[in-house]
């Protein structure tokens, strides 16, 4: 490609980033909406002080029915979490599929993260982009697809920065490119993310809409790292990669015994097994069931202050058990968000259990090792564990690098694939 067309396909994407995280920002909204009416609205007209357990079961096996029903229009829902994030072009029309499929396991319960059809629907807005700019599906058509993606995942994991880094990683690992020829493919979609974090920043004070990034609030300050805390990290690495490996693993297992039965079967009574886990935690620790349900990323504030090591420990299974009937029965969604919300708990739990280790370095231990181990991707966990510590970025940054070696050495020799 040219340098002129190079050059013509970084203006375009810089207009296409503010689309793109535009449509990014109302998916999310659409998100947060139909979860607050299943889950809050709905209950509260019945005035329910918690949902019973009838209704517990009820949605997220619902969910299994109406999921099983959207994968049979265009696109079949896209494809599946344990798949990864999918770096595949897609027909817009698919996109009739992916997003309520999508909308309908996150809301209703389903243990995934937003990140796949957010990738998808950038993806699409990219496709559209190409024929509307009239440019030709060479080269420079597939950069500007791919700088959707970038776009429309930048809001939700902080900024262009780790979404840089995700994509990067992403790319290398699928060896459908050049290692010569990745950075010149990013750097459009770093210009559309660029861009599409002006609209992520805009929209963040109107009334009605919904654009929620990963962030840790209340996170305490760690002005230094401690011998000690390098020691225990270790450890929490450690555990945190070999717990959220096989999580996964078992999600894969799982997998290939259900691909004979019948779709709405598994969905429907997977459904209702992730609900039933649900109702066990509650029962068990007297805490919500919103805890084992959903991707965690909104539970992250109650995760960091719980004080009970058996709680986090039981949420730790409960939720790592849904997580891999979520992976493994086709629902839709992202592999990422729970992988982080099941090594925050292991950090909190860590921090409970082992001698003056400091929360901070065993929460970021964490997060980089199930977040490796999970992904696959080192360099995109040691990024997102670092920023999620805040002001503590730069001094816990060695056990961020520790925990995603530990995790992504775990995933390498654990892993059933």
């Amino acid at each position: 490609m040219s340098q002129k067309a190079y050059l013509r396909s970084l203006v375009f994407a810089a207009l296409l980033g503010i689309p793109v995280a535009f449509a990014a920002v109302l998916f999310q909204t659409a998100l947060h909406d139909l979860i607050d009416l299943v889950w809050h609205d709905i209950p509260n007209s019945f005035d329910w002080d918690e949902p019973p357990v009838w209704y517990v079961l009820l949605v997220p096996g619902l969910a299994g029915l109406l999921v099983a029903g959207v994968l049979r229009l265009p696109g079949h829902g896209g494809h599946t979490p344990l798949e990864g994030l999918g770096l595949v072009a897609i027909k817009p029309i698919e996109l009739v599929s992916i997003l309520p499929a999508a909308l309908i396991s996150l809301s209703f319960g389903i243990v995934l993260g937003p990140e796949a059809p957010l990738l998808a629907l950038g993806f699409a807005i990219g496709v559209v982009g190409v024929r509307a700019a009239r440019m030709a599906e060479d080269e420079g058509g597939r950069l500007l697809v791919l700088a959707g993606a970038f776009a429309a995942v930048a809001g939700l994991f902080g900024g262009p920065l780790p979404a840089a880094f995700l994509l990067f990683e992403a790319l290398a690992s699928s060896g459908r490119m050049q290692a010569q020829d990745i950075g010149r493919a990013l750097l459009p979609g770093l210009v559309a993310a660029g861009s599409g974090a002006l609209v992520y920043t805009g929209v963040a004070g109107w009334p009605g809409l919904d654009a929620p990034a990963l962030s840790l609030p209340g996170l305490p300050d760690y002005p230094s790292v401690r011998l000690v805390d390098l020691a225990w990290c270790l450890l929490v690495s450690v555990v945190a990669a070999v717990v959220a490996v096989a999580f996964r693993d078992a999600a894969v297992v799982l997998s290939k015994r259900v691909l004979t039965a019948r779709p709405v079967v598994v969905l429907a009574s997977t459904g209702v097994a992730i609900g039933a886990l649900a109702v066990a935690f509650r029962a068990l620790a007297d805490r919500p069931v919103d805890l084992v349900l959903f991707s965690g990323q909104s539970s992250l504030p109650t995760i960091l202050a719980e004080g009970s090591g058996g709680v986090l420990a039981l949420l730790v299974l409960a939720k790592g058990l849904a997580y891999t009937l979520s992976l493994a029965a086709g629902f839709r969604g992202g592999p990422v968000f729970p992988a982080i919300t099941i090594g925050i708990a292991l950090g909190v739990l860590a921090h409970i259990v082992l001698p003056d280790l400091d929360l901070v370095p065993a929460v970021v231990a964490g997060i980089a090792a199930s977040t490796a181990g999970v992904m696959r991707m080192p360099f995109f966990a040691v990024v997102m564990a670092a920023l999620l510590a805040g002001p503590a970025a730069d001094d816990v940054a060695p056990i961020a690098i520790l925990g995603a070696v530990v995790g992504w050495i775990a995933a390498t020799a654990l892993a059933k694939e």
